[in-house]
């Protein structure tokens, strides 16, 4: 899914963004200019902004830019906030977000007649319904590009259902915006299309299963009515309402096809309105995240320690792009699992955790001066309407509604670049548009002929140089390195080790700052030294595989993935006699327990790793940690298991006995039983009870003959 759907996107976005400004480059080099703005002074400035929402708009975007590259600068990991933490999270690095801005700029600039707009609004529809037809397909059981047919919740090429219903949200609005296209009034198959067009991405909204792209593309269509009340005529309104009323009836058809149900799955009514309690998923998971991020608000904690000034520029500069990942591990409520959230889970709280309170401000006064410009241009577009039939007020009103749902949306939402791009185009749409209405839409001048100056094209050359190298080094090559991880999946599913060993090896060596490629070889590498039979040539493996590990750590000393394989490789290291690693093994865990305090999952598995280094009190310590977060939704065996082991090494036997049976209590038949009963066994046997050691002994047998034969079925 990542080198088939989401390498792909990111790959587009900063292709264009790197073409654009290398046009612009060659456009002021010879000659092409906007019309000059007067911005010498305080007083030619406040004049230049005065009452206009565009150019707010547009200072609010310059800001946000600003407020990122700052909040770059001071993060803990700038690489890592300017370049992103994985291949799969991108959006809020700061590369994507100027990328962003500069498809932004692009359209809001230079955007400048109604056949260009036209054609970026059949972009965003048109995308919507493509990518709508594959998810229906998936949902109909055929997936010819990837193995989406065997997922609950259909999310065609976005790999994830609600980032494909974010992008719905937008698409699905701005599709029933182009019914009322006066180019096409006199068609008579017009209509019948767009009603087709809509009904297949709601049918696919449905099919997403996913609830807050259905509010936000409801509170879209609302949206739609309220400003159309303003800007259409009665005969447009019974258009636009035909036309979304045929697009429901088809979707109501082409579900009941599909045989979809209310059974709670993933893709009926149940699936939407369930989850809604706290100890639920949906709105429940985003309410522990919600609460738990919070409390960064006050303690705006870091992995690493910080300085004074450091610490103050939280509050207004944000931990930096991507660190939220971090850190709302330190503030968090006892989690279940070891999965970590990338993101706030919703946007106003993701952009302060980002870019601080600065980046919110200028957020909120482009999209609050965006919102002023589209009533502006349909309040006075009303009274010179004929017939209501104004192109320029009907795209407004589009466009209007689609950012409108999709803010609805995105306030309990996750937002990636793929509905973030059109997201930004609509946003420089309104702009466009607001300029046309004007006439204040910039020029470019034609370009001058005569001699080229050296300085403007050497400039010119050099950023197109720079541009071409990163573009090459942050984007061919990882996409690259896709294609290789991906062979080298197919190449282990089919049994052949070696070479995909070999592949993996050679896409972390095209992205050496991709986590996973790295991550991915270490554990082919730690799978292979399982296998050996010679403990040399499990040593060897075990070694390649650290180092593939230890690579990365240079980049993200603080990476939760990394440092456990590292810890993972160190403890094997010791398992097998070689005890020069017992006292990083030690140091590590600590570290990754003490960067993970509110996963029990995480001090269980770290008091393991010190108990086979030798260090029983600190075991003990961190499992009754584990411990002391257990409740009757994250019940800890692995954790008693742990403590038991720790207090049967420091001879405390009744304590052990009363820790394994705990243990047992909490996982009578799972993985863990038969390793639990075996050193329940060892226990009664040390006191001379060989009956119950025997009895236990059969027990640990029984279960794991169980569990050979469920894994054989």
């Amino acid at each position: 899914m990542v080198v088939l759907f989401l390498q792909p996107k990111d790959f587009v976005l900063h292709l264009f963004a790197l073409l654009i400004l290398s046009l612009w480059a060659v456009e002021w080099a010879l000659g092409g200019y906007r019309p000059q703005v007067d911005l010498s002074s305080f007083t030619a400035i406040r004049i230049w902004l005065g009452k206009n929402p565009r150019n707010w708009a547009l200072v609010g975007a310059i800001g946000f830019g600003t407020a990122v590259v700052i909040s770059t600068v001071v993060s803990p990991l700038p690489a890592v906030s300017l370049w992103g933490r994985d291949f799969v999270h991108l959006g809020y690095e700061l590369y994507s977000v100027l990328s962003l801005l500069v498809i932004f700029f692009a359209i809001s600039l230079r955007t400048g007649s109604a056949d260009q707009v036209r054609r970026i609004l059949w972009v965003v529809a048109g995308a919507g319904a493509v990518t709508g037809l594959y998810g229906i397909s998936q949902r109909f059981g055929w997936d010819p590009i990837g193995d989406g047919e065997n997922e609950s919740r259909v999310l065609s090429s976005f790999g994830n259902p609600i980032f494909f219903g974010s992008y719905l949200v937008m698409s699905t609005v701005i599709t029933l915006g182009l019914a009322l296209d006066e180019a096409r009034k006199n068609d008579r198959w017009w209509l019948p299309v767009i009603a087709l067009l809509v009904g297949i991405q709601l049918t696919a909204m449905w099919f997403t299963g996913s609830r807050g792209p259905w509010v936000g593309l409801v509170s879209g269509f609302i949206a739609f009515g309220a400003l159309g009340a303003l800007s259409l005529d009665r005969t447009q309104l019974v258009k636009a309402g035909s036309v979304l009323v045929s697009g429901l009836l088809l979707a109501a058809v082409l579900v009941n096809v599909a045989g979809d149900s209310d059974d709670g799955t993933g893709r009926g009514l149940g699936s939407i309105v369930s989850g809604v309690s706290p100890a639920a998923g949906g709105l429940g998971a985003r309410a522990d995240i919600w609460e738990g991020s919070f409390r960064l608000l006050d303690s705006w904690e870091t992995q690493q320690s910080e300085s004074a000034f450091q610490s103050s520029l939280r509050p207004l500069f944000g931990l930096g792009p991507e660190m939220f990942f971090y850190s709302y591990p330190l503030v968090a409520n006892p989690q279940s699992g070891v999965i970590v959230p990338s993101h706030a889970h919703s946007l106003p709280l993701q952009l302060i955790y980002s870019y601080g309170f600065v980046g919110l401000a200028t957020f909120v006064v482009l999209t609050v001066s965006t919102l002023i410009v589209g009533i502006s241009v349909i309040r006075q577009r009303r009274a010179g309407l004929t017939g209501g039939g104004d192109w320029l007020a009907i795209v407004m009103l589009a466009v209007m509604a689609s950012l409108i749902g999709r803010s609805v949306e995105q306030a309990v939402g996750v937002a990636r670049v793929g509905d973030l791009v059109p997201f930004w185009a609509l946003l420089g749409v309104a702009l466009a548009v607001y300029g046309m209405s004007r006439d204040t839409n910039t020029a470019v001048r034609p370009l001058r002929s005569g001699a080229l100056h050296f300085f403007p094209v050497a400039g010119v050359s050099i950023l197109a140089i720079v541009a071409l190298g990163v573009f090459f080094v942050r984007d061919i090559q990882p996409l690259r390195a896709g294609l290789k991880s991906a062979d080298a999946f197919e190449a282990a599913a089919a049994g052949n080790s070696s070479e995909a060993q070999r592949l993996m090896q050679r896409a972390s060596e095209l992205a050496p700052d991709v986590e996973q490629y790295r991550v991915w070889t270490g554990e082919l590498l730690v799978e292979e030294a399982g296998l050996q039979v010679q403990s040399t040539a499990a040593l060897q493996s075990l070694g390649e595989a650290y180092e593939a590990f230890i690579a990365y750590e240079e980049r993200d000393p603080y990476s939760f993935a990394t440092q456990l394989r590292i810890n993972l490789a160190e403890t094997e290291f010791v398992n097998r006699g070689n005890n020069f690693f017992s006292e990083d093994l030690i140091e590590r865990a600590v570290r990754i327990s003490n960067s993970l305090p509110s996963y029990p999952t995480i001090q269980a598995v770290a008091a393991e790793r010190v108990l086979i280094a030798g260090q029983i009190e600190l075991g003990r310590s961190l499992a009754e940690r584990a411990i002391a977060m257990e409740s009757a939704a994250r019940p800890q065996p692995f954790a008693w298991f742990m403590r038991g082991n720790a207090l049967a090494e420091l001879g405390d036997l009744d304590g052990a006995l009363e820790s394994f049976t705990t243990a047992l209590e909490r996982e009578p038949e799972g993985q863990l039983a038969p390793g639990i009963h075996s050193n329940v066994a060892l226990v009664y046997e040390s006191i001379g009870n060989t009956t119950l050691a025997e009895e236990h002994r059969a027990l640990a047998a029984e279960i794991e003959a169980a569990l050979i034969a469920e894994s054989g079925n």
